[in-house]
């Protein structure tokens, strides 16, 4: 069974738009609801032929779902026409749990783990290409879900954003997954000059078309490595900075033969110059904190449930009908008691990759979930069912099992530095 995990990890995780693309035009479902139900019976296999562990990261998240749950059902926001079942399979929080389980139950091995990162080179290949053809054809790969819909649409031809191969799973899941496949592959590839090369113009193009700021931040934040955490002297670290920086100027060049209006992007979308300030990006944030500061006292403890109420949409006014920074709205999601759960299995998160960094000199897990974290202070996507994420985790377990089979004194240390729950 440790075995056929490792493959099914090694091709679902690192193409998982491909194959939700597939499953899409071929059962017209989501993926997400055909793997919960595969990871459903993974799960009961695991926990009835193994001596499973569940570490302190995942057993606070566990109990934030549980608490997500019935913050569901006792506020009665589950939509009537819906489903049980396939409302519960469709949960990216339940769907979190079962394979971030599976993973810490499986066993990985160095062949899995020098697959698994060709496999992500691959695709992060395959994410620049199809942004490229994008330029010329913004809906060319683009679920029909989302061009169906016109007000998604918009996103595509009034904005002009590329969202590459990742539209098929969500319109956040590239600001996510792909910085985090980026800082892995800068460890891995490190001291290979053209794939480094190819991954770090892969980070600057892909995030660049995309027209979205946090994911142009999550790319800035985890290219940090090359210059804080890596192997190389100064002299390459500065050579590298100067690179991205040439690099940059002749995209941009390249960008104004094909039509893209780089200025104007900058303009529009990173600084957004001529924009009123109440309808600006940075004005939508300023509103969701005031009224954050105005709504959350009502219901401080346990929230409103996973719900923006209307008086508070009026308040937000036109836009996005949501507390558009992600730790104020989860808080007035699920008031102080579940955010403790969430915000604590973060915390864990960060120590572990934190300390797998100092340990094994391995910091893409750690630059890739830094990024994830900084981006939910922009935005509201604390979905940690994410591939990105998920692969982010996997590394940590395997230099965990790494630490495990040695016996010396300090990796026990290690090992002992997040406590585990055994059942």
């Amino acid at each position: 069974m440790n075995k056929t995990l490792q493959t099914l990890f090694v091709w679902l995780l690192p193409f998982y738009p491909l194959w939700a693309f597939l499953v899409r035009s071929a059962l017209h479902i989501d993926l997400v609801q055909l793997v919960n139900a595969g990871l459903i019976l993974i799960v009961l296999y695991l926990i009835n032929s193994t001596f499973i562990k569940v570490p302190a990261y995942l057993g606070f998240f566990i109990l934030f779902t549980i608490y997500h749950l019935y913050s569901v059902f006792s506020n009665d926001l589950m939509p009537r026409e819906a489903n049980l079942l396939a409302y519960l399979l469709a949960d990216y929080n339940i769907s979190a749990c079962l394979i971030l389980f599976a993973v810490e139950n499986t066993e990985f091995d160095e062949w899995f783990i020098k697959k698994l990162s060709k496999n992500i080179f691959f695709i992060v290949v395959i994410s620049l290409l199809v942004s490229i053809i994008q330029i010329k054809d913004v809906t060319f790969f683009v679920s029909p879900l989302l061009t169906s819909d016109p007000d998604k649409l918009a996103y595509f031809f009034d904005d002009h954003r590329n969202y590459s191969i990742f539209s098929w799973v969500d319109l956040n899941s590239l600001g996510i997954t792909f910085p985090i496949m980026i800082a892995i592959l800068l460890n891995y590839y490190e001291q290979r000059t053209f794939a480094l090369a190819v991954i770090v113009l892969s980070s600057i193009l892909v995030s660049f078309l995309s027209r979205t700021r946090y994911m142009m931040v999550s790319c800035i934040v985890v290219l940090l490595h090359l210059l804080f955490t890596s192997g190389f002297s100064w002299v390459k670290r500065i050579s590298i900075v100067a690179l991205i920086v040439i690099s940059a100027l002749i995209m941009g060049a390249v960008a104004s033969r094909v039509g893209i209006d780089m200025k104007q992007i900058i303009n529009e979308r990173i600084l957004e110059k001529g924009e009123d300030i109440s309808t600006s990006s940075a004005g939508a944030r300023v509103t969701s904190y005031n009224v954050f500061v105005q709504k959350f006292p009502e219901h401080p403890w346990f929230g409103v449930g996973p719900h923006t109420r209307e008086d508070v949409v009026s308040l937000l006014g036109e836009g996005v009908p949501i507390i558009h920074v992600g730790y104020l709205s989860y808080l007035y999601y699920y008031g102080i008691v579940g955010c403790f759960f969430l915000f604590l299995s973060l915390a864990f998160l960060l120590i572990r990759a934190f300390l797998v960094g100092l340990k094994f000199k391995f910091w893409g897990s750690f630059y890739g979930l830094l990024s994830f974290c900084l981006a939910n202070a922009t935005f509201v996507y604390f979905n940690l069912n994410e591939a990105g994420i998920v692969l982010a985790i996997l590394y940590l377990r395997y230099y965990k099992l790494i630490a495990q089979r040695s016996k010396s004194t300090d990796e026990y240390e290690y090992i002992e530095a997040e406590p585990v729950i055994r059942l």
